[in-house]
């Protein structure tokens, strides 16, 4: 069944605060448009609540210097809707109905003035706001626009579906300066390093280093992760049938799953203390080639990667069930104490 946009109430050039005119010019030149989606969420005690929009901004900027240096960078504004945003103090949640009708009335805004290439930035991973998104790409290219959500593949290969020899190689360097086994650890743990580690917080530290705490540095590692076994165990199994996306799929559930069951919560994985704006910047670079040849395929009619963990819809009533929270009073504060 086509998916139909609801009726926008304000007008199109709500998305930006440049003229109308100017935005309208600038996008039948065939100026690509940016639309950050990003939740305002706890990012551990050291990152911005901003963070996603953050790094969205930053990739954005060098994926118009790659691709289009030729035209006006337009960077709408940040919907700030994300669907299962880590919990935590001044996280806001929303559910998947919420942000997906959000995502289609930016559509719908992006269509009105014209636009020819549409790029929904986000750097927040959760399944269900992955397919909230692609409900936006999905409608614009029934309508004959090339739009991309690029971050699935960086979903993509953190879920196994990629091979990352060519991250760690660049990156052995930049941790060359941690004892070996702990720089031994970061790199055989990057896989798992989903929120505000020191993947996140290496980029942090590359596109927007004033907002990073410079405590980051004393806090300690995430405690091991027990995966769900449930979904571990489905992921063998689906790895012994041959179904190996949908195995790395349940993997990263597993391990997802069962970080939001550790108490207190830090809010972070990984080893946030070891992460450098060296690192942020070759990890950046990676990112920006990758998100650039799913962009180019895009422009191409070529296949680009979908959602991963997109079934998780069905399963989940579309967000109705199964979000995580955790009481804010079970959260790790090392710098403030409790809360409260």
């Amino acid at each position: 069944m086509p998916i139909s946009a609801p009726t926008v109430s304000s007008a199109a050039t709500a998305l930006f605060d440049q003229p109308h005119a100017t935005v309208r010019a600038a996008l039948a030149a065939g100026a690509p448009l940016f639309i950050p989606v990003n939740p305002v969420e706890f990012h551990g005690p050291h990152l911005s609540l901003h963070n996603d929009h953050l790094l969205s901004v930053g990739l954005a900027r060098d994926l118009h210097a790659a691709l289009w240096p030729e035209h006006p960078l337009l960077i709408a504004r940040d919907l700030e809707l994300g669907v299962d945003p880590c919990p935590g103090p001044g996280t806001r949640y929303a559910q998947h109905p919420t942000v997906r009708r959000a995502v289609l009335a930016a559509a719908q805004s992006a269509y009105e003035l014209g636009a020819k290439i549409v790029v929904f930035m986000t750097f927040h991973g959760s399944p269900l706001h992955a397919v909230a998104l692609d409900a936006g790409v999905q409608w614009l290219r029934r309508r004959g626009l090339a739009a991309v959500d690029p971050f699935n593949a960086v979903t993509g290969e953190l879920a196994g579906e990629g091979d990352l020899a060519d991250t760690l190689g660049p990156l052995a360097p930049v941790v060359a300066h941690l004892p070996p086994a702990e720089a031994e650890a970061v790199l055989a743990g990057l896989r798992m390093d989903f929120h505000a580690g020191f993947f996140e917080t290496s980029l942090a530290l590359h596109y927007a280093p004033a907002s990073v705490d410079p405590r980051h540095t004393e806090l300690p590692p995430c405690p091991p992760v027990p995966p769900v076994r449930p979904l571990r165990w489905l992921a063998a199994l689906a790895g012994a049938v041959g179904a190996r996306r949908l195995a790395g799929e349940l993997r990263f559930a597993a391990e997802g799953m069962g970080w939001y069951h550790l108490r207190p919560f830090p809010g972070y994985s990984s080893r946030p203390s070891a992460a450098s704006a060296a690192a942020g910047a070759v990890l950046a670079a990676r990112i920006v080639e990758g998100q650039a040849q799913v962009i180019r395929d895009a422009l191409a009619g070529r296949p680009t990667p979908r959602p991963l963990l997109g079934w998780t819809r069905w399963v989940l009533l579309g967000g109705r069930v199964g979000s995580p929270r955790v009481p804010v009073d079970q959260v790790a504060l090392p710098w403030d104490g409790p809360p409260g």
